[in-house]
């Protein structure tokens, strides 16, 4: 969930390089969210180690090659 990322993010934007489920879920209860820890423990183990801004810029560069899938128009047409 979106959720345990952000407190993910917000502990390293506060200084903690290497957040513990203990920090998410610190964060988490301060503001009053449901805390799952499972999905705690998947965003710990799966981002523990890694420089988080270089994980959102490989991110930001794969959805960059993603079509849209939308048509350009030509305008609107009228009877």
């Amino acid at each position: 969930e979106m959720k345990n990322v952000a407190a993910y993010l917000l502990a390293v934007l506060g200084g903690n390089n290497n957040p513990s489920e203990a920090d998410l879920k610190k964060i988490l209860e301060a503001a009053s969210a449901n805390v799952d820890n499972e999905a705690i423990s998947k965003v710990v183990s799966e981002l523990s180690g890694k420089d988080v801004y270089q994980v959102m810029d490989e991110g930001a560069n794969k959805l960059t090659a993603v079509p849209t899938g939308g048509r350009a128009s030509g305008g609107a047409s009228g009877s």
